[in-house]
C-alpha cells in the first residue's frame, strides 16, 4: 500500500498560504477528469492525500485540478507512485547506451509488444534475428526411420526444430543434392515446431543433402 500527498499553497510576503478547498486528482494519461482519483483534503490545510492499495493502480499519473478550469485541467505536475510503469515512459526517453546488455530478454516483453512500426530503418539487422539452421542429419525418414533418411525408401523426412517458438517461424529449404525436395507441411504444437520434407523425384543423388533455415523475426525463440 502507498500513500501519496500534496500540499497546495501561495506564497505571500514570504510566507506559505495554503490553497483549501482544491479538487485534486490523479489521472492516467489520456483518462478524463471524471475518472481521476481524487485526493482528500485534511482539514482546511492545504495538504491532500489518497492511498493506493493495489500493485496495479501504482505507476505514473498526471496531476490535475480545478484552479482554473472548474471541468480540471492538467497541472504541469506528475508523480510514479510504487513501480514505474509503461505510462511513465516518454517517446525517445531510452537509449541504447542506458541498456546493460542481455537485461532485456524475451520473457519480459509482452506478447506483440515489439511490431515492425516501432522499429527504425536498418535497426534490425540480420545478426539480431533468432534462426536455427539444420541439415539431412537431424532428418528422420518415414519408412526407413533412419537419420539421414533414405532416398531410395522415404517419401517424407521429419524435422523437429530444438528451439522454442511462439509462432511458425519462417523456414528455408536448401536443396544440394540432384533429388526434387519440397516442403510439404509445418506444424506447431505448443512451442514445437515439426517440419516435413518430401522426397519427389530422385535422380543421381544415392544420399540426402540439404539444409533447413528457421527465421524468427516477430516471435521469440528459445533453447528448450
Amino acid at each position: 500500500m502507498f500513500k501519496y500527498g500534496i500540499s497546495y499553497y501561495i506564497m505571500e510576503d514570504g510566507v506559505r498560504k495554503p490553497q483549501s478547498g482544491v479538487d485534486i486528482r490523479l489521472l492516467r494519461p489520456g483518462a478524463d477528469w471524471q475518472s481521476g482519483r481524487k485526493l482528500i483534503e485534511t482539514e482546511n490545510s492545504g495538504y491532500y492525500d489518497c492511498l493506493i492499495e493495489t500493485e496495479a493502480d501504482c505507476g505514473f499519473y498526471e496531476i490535475w485540478d480545478n484552479r482554473g478550469n472548474p471541468n480540471g485541467s492538467f497541472s504541469g505536475k506528475t508523480c510514479t507512485i510504487g513501480k514505474l510503469d509503461a505510462r511513465g515512459l516518454q517517446n525517445d526517453c531510452i537509449f541504447g547506451n542506458h541498456i546493460l546488455d542481455g537485461v532485456v530478454t524475451g520473457s519480459k516483453i509482452a506478447n506483440a509488444a515489439i511490431g515492425t512500426e516501432h522499429l527504425q530503418n536498418g535497426l534490425l539487422s540480420l545478426t539480431k534475428l533468432q534462426y536455427e539452421i539444420q541439415d539431412q542429419d537431424k532428418g528422420v525418414g518415414d519408412n526407413s526411420q533412419t537419420s539421414p533418411a533414405k532416398l531410395t525408401e522415404d517419401k517424407i523426412i521429419t524435422h523437429m526444430l530444438d528451439k522454442e517458438y511462439q509462432e511458425i517461424p519462417h523456414i528455408f529449404l536448401t536443396n544440394q543434392c540432384d533429388a526434387f525436395l519440397y516442403i510439404a507441411d509445418i506444424m506447431i504444437e505448443g512451442n514445437l515446431v515439426t517440419i516435413l520434407i518430401g522426397i519427389s523425384q530422385v535422380y543421381t543423388a544415392t544420399d540426402p543433402f540439404y539444409k533447413l533455415l528457421a527465421l524468427c523475426d516477430s516471435c521469440f525463440a528459445w533453447s528448450s
